[in-house]
């Protein structure tokens, strides 16, 4: 196996460095976006809880217990309860942004992985093939089993580049379908706070 690496010569560096990111970014995204750790379903209760009361706190000290990406989106339509509907929506919308694209970080570096690498493998065997017939034109065809190596050897690129772009590219849609299902929840937990919080607002000028 090392050797077959090594046959493929410098662009292998590349494609290396590539899997090495690659895997990276797979790793981290799977750790971040884990549902569980999202969605917390302490939060997701008290937010479907909270319209029965008209106290708060109780809310609020779970979010800060579990901070992260709902809790942030909870917490920005929670300190701003008191002012207009409107500006609680538009608050809830600006926080529901900001963490979709912490949730969506680097999966972009991951789909430029699996839409290069092919790319430098295909170079990498374009280059082999370069010598193998620059051989031939300084040495005839000599030995056919030299020449069928050589070509063997340029195709490694071409065979590198795919094995790292293919799970790549599946990596990244499952990943990224992963943070669509978040962030949907998120948007329909957001539009659940508002509007408890809307129909807060209307009980207490009702009262008033």
């Amino acid at each position: 196996m090392w050797e077959m690496i090594l046959s493929g010569r410098y662009m292998m560096i590349p494609i290396g460095l590539a899997s090495l990111v690659g895997l990276t970014v797979i790793i981290e995204r799977f750790l971040v976006l884990r549902k569980s750790r999202i969605i917390f379903p302490e939060i997701s209760g008290a937010v479907n809880s909270m319209g029965a009361s008209d106290d708060l706190s109780v809310l609020r000290s779970i979010c800060e217990r579990h901070p992260g990406a709902f809790a942030n989106v909870v917490l920005a339509g929670l300190n701003h309860a008191d002012n207009d509907w409107i500006i609680i929506r538009d608050v809830l919308q600006e926080a529901g942004r900001q963490e979709a694209t912490r949730l969506t970080r680097r999966l972009g570096i991951l789909e430029t992985v699996a839409a290069v690498s092919p790319l430098l493998g295909l170079l990498g065997t374009v280059l082999g093939m370069i010598r193998v017939f620059a051989t031939i034109s300084s040495a005839g065809l000599g030995s056919p089993e030299v020449l069928s190596t050589g070509i063997s050897e340029a195709m490694i690129t071409t065979a590198a580049g795919l094995i790292i772009g293919i799970p790549a590219l599946v990596a990244y849609n499952w990943l990224n379908g992963r943070a669509d299902r978040i962030i949907f929840d998120l948007e329909f937990n957001s539009t659940k706070v508002l509007d408890t919080l809307r129909q807060r607002q209307q009980r207490s000028g009702v009262s008033q």
